[in-house]
């Protein structure tokens, strides 16, 4: 995804706040580098954060928590595999 894609995409589950806090620390960390759409809209359909202001480390944890648990992903592609930075 390129930014303007990651951007829209937080945009349209109405995190545009969280997008601009986030946006230089997601791409100092890579981390949604390798990820496909489909996965990041996945996850907000699965998470919310309405109901309060994350920093950008819980934020990062719970989207590889839910990286690792989400089964449609295959264990051996290179998206699964994400090194601690």
């Amino acid at each position: 995804m390129n930014e303007r894609q990651i951007e829209d995409l937080f945009s349209f589950y109405g995190y545009s706040d969280l997008y601009n806090r986030f946006k230089t620390p997601i791409y100092v960390t890579g981390l949604l580098d390798n990820i496909e759409t489909e996965t990041l809209e996945d996850f907000f359909d699965t998470f919310s954060f309405e109901d309060h202001r994350p920093l950008f480390d819980e934020f990062r944890y719970w989207f590889r928590y839910f990286l690792v648990t989400n089964k449609s992903l295959n264990p051996y592609e290179e998206s699964c595999f994400i090194p601690f930075r």
